[in-house]
Parts: structure tokens; C-alpha cells; sequence
């Protein structure tokens, strides 16, 4: 592998030399046409509730120059240090075509003695060439489980090589407040401080009032990173389009805040990052925000959640917080 790291600087050293040449001579192109290929997983972990039946791990060609490859390729894989066994459904890609999207499989062969396998990544017909991405869907045991899903190495006639990362660990979430969770606002006061909390980060927020929300918000805890949706009264019409068939549906609109986020011990800290709009409603920065907060557990399937401070990462002084009322709410799990 530091052999195929090192062949990747050097070539992309080239590459950025040879650019540089071309801006001083007008007549000198880039010879792109050697810039390997790079077939990478598109995490190195991830993990979902212990109940869940199935997990999905996307593998890709990273940032590429020109049309992808047009010969097959054989990808050898193994899965490892699995806590509970754990097998493949499917490995699938998608093809969209007149708005609508189609699901495509690929072969593949998985040895659960072994926990060996490959998969045949072939040429699509209808794209001439390899698809960007495809997606391997585990089946997993209704139980914590752990396991290393590993890329050990790659067959191919074209300019393909195996990138980092290869290596992908999966476990199952065992935090307090991992999965979905509700959040009733039934009165204005209560929505008023939820608004004095997240409206200095989301401008769209800021601009509701209590009669636009069905009183409902959801926040869903995941793999490091959690989303909080506000659900509006406002609706609109929603058309997709799956394998040939149109469905459309009337959903309510919603407003979303996304974080990273940890949580220990009856701590739980946010982290991401929100827009400033200048006042002709155009973006103006992107600044990064921390918000602080605490939760207990109760026994009846709540929990009490105490939002504490929310401050400014980039531009933080002491007693310039965006927010720091301490208010607190009760979630329940759904």
C-alpha cells in the first residue's frame, strides 16, 4: 500500500508541473490521459442502532479526470472481526435516466467460512462505462454487532488503483441518546425558546413564527452526527420517480439543522457550522458554532434535555455568547 501512495504523489506531482508548464506556453497540454483512477470506500466507519437489519457502504471513484474506465474490474474484499455473523444482500448502483432513478445490481461472490469475496464491477450499458459509485447493503443481526469491512486489493486492465480509505469498521451505536427522538412544542412560549437556542443558527428559523409548526420536531441521533427537523404546517408536492414508477406525495415541509456531536455521561456537545445573510438575502460567511447542553434519563422512555450555551467557534469571547438562557425540554424516544 506506501508503494501505491508514493506512485500517487509522484503522478500528481507530474500532473501539477505539467500545468504549470502550460500556463507559460500556450501550446503545451496537460497529459492527463496517465492520472490513475482511484477506487475508495466512502467512510472509514460508521455504525447504526442495534436493531437494525441491514447497513449500506458506498465505494467510489475519488476526484477524476476525463470518462471513467470502460473495462471491467474485479474487487477482493474481506470481512473480519465480526462480533456476530454477519452476510451481503445485495451490491447495488443507480442509473438515472428522464428524472427517474433505476437500481442496478452487480455480481458478486462472499465465502461466510472464509469471509472472503469479490465483486465484479461491470460496464453499464447505458453509460458505456463503469458507474461513479455503487453501495454493498450488510445484513446485519438484530444485535450490537462489530465487524472490518476491508478492499484487499483490485484486478484490472485500466488505470485503476486502490485509494484510502480501504479499511471500513461498522459497530453498532450504543450512546444514550442514540436514534429518534420527539420534541412536542405546543404553546409559543415553549417554541420561543427553542428559537432563542437554534434560530442564531438557521436563518430559516428565525423567520417562523408558533402558527407555521404542526408543534412536532424530531431530532435523530446517528453515526456522529445528529439532525433536528422542524416540521412546518406549510406543504408541498413531492414526485419520485423509482424503477419506471412515479409516486407523488403530499409531505410537509421542514427545516433542518445538522451537527456532529458527542455525548457522555449526561453531556452532549454540538458542533457545526451556519451562514450569515447579509440583509440583500445573500450568503455573506459560513462560521462554525459549539452548543452545550445536558440530558437525564428517565424511566419512562423521556428525557429531560438542558440547552445550556451556544457560542460562535470562530469569533468567541467571554459574554458574546449567541445564546446562554438555559432552557429545557422533554424529549421522548420514538
Amino acid at each position: 500500500m506506501i508503494k501505491i501512495v508514493i506512485k500517487y504523489a509522484f503522478i500528481l506531482a507530474i500532473s501539477t508541473l505539467m500545468v504549470a508548464c502550460a500556463d507559460n506556453y500556450s501550446n503545451v497540454d496537460p497529459e492527463d490521459k496517465n492520472y490513475p483512477f482511484r477506487l475508495i470506500l466512502d467512510a472509514e466507519e460508521g455504525g447504526d442502532l442495534p436493531d437494525a437489519d441491514e447497513y449500506g457502504l458506498e465505494i467510489k471513484f475519488a476526484d477524476y479526470l476525463g470518462e471513467l474506465p470502460n473495462q471491467p474490474i474485479i474487487i477482493h474484499f474481506e470481512i473480519k472481526d465480526a462480533s456476530l455473523p454477519v452476510d451481503i444482500d445485495k451490491v447495488v448502483y443507480e442509473f438515472e435516466e428522464d428524472d427517474c432513478v433505476f437500481e442496478r445490481e452487480l455480481d458478486f461472490l462472499y465465502d461466510e467460512n472464509s469471509g472472503t469475496g469479490t465483486i465484479a464491477l461491470a460496464v453499464d450499458t447505458d453509460l458505456e462505462t463503469l458507474p461513479e459509485e455503487f453501495e454493498i447493503v450488510f445484513t446485519l443481526p438484530e444485535e450490537v454487532v462489530e465487524f472490518v469491512f476491508e478492499i484487499t486489493s483490485l484486478e484490472s486492465s485500466s488505470n485503476t488503483i486502490l485509494g484510502a480509505p480501504f479499511v471500513f469498521e461498522y459497530a453498532s451505536l450504543d450512546n444514550d441518546l442514540a436514534g429518534e427522538w420527539i420534541l412536542a412544542i405546543t404553546s409559543e412560549e415553549e417554541f420561543e425558546k427553542f428559537k432563542s437556542a437554534f434560530a442564531p443558527i438557521s436563518a430559516d428559523l428565525s423567520e417562523i413564527s408558533f402558527v407555521d409548526i404542526t408543534g412536532e420536531v424530531i431530532l435523530e441521533f446517528g453515526f456522529e452526527e445528529m439532525k433536528i427537523e422542524i416540521v412546518l404546517l406549510e406543504e408541498e408536492e413531492v414526485t419520485e420517480c423509482e424503477d419506471g414508477e412515479t409516486e407523488t406525495s403530499i409531505e410537509n415541509k421542514i427545516i433542518e439543522i445538522e451537527a456532529e456531536y458527542e455525548v457522555e455521561d449526561g453531556e452532549l456537545i454540538l458542533e457545526g457550522s451556519h451562514f450569515i445573510i447579509g440583509d440583500d438575502g445573500e450568503i455573506e460567511d459560513e462560521l462554525d458554532f459549539i452548543l452545550e447542553a445536558e440530558y437525564t434519563l428517565n424511566d419512562d422512555g423521556t428525557a429531560n434535555l438542558k440547552l445550556l450555551k451556544l457560542i460562535d467557534e470562530d469569533n468567541y469571547e467571554e459574554g458574546e455568547e449567541l445564546f446562554s438562557e438555559e432552557v429545557e425540554f422533554e424529549i421522548e424516544k420514538d
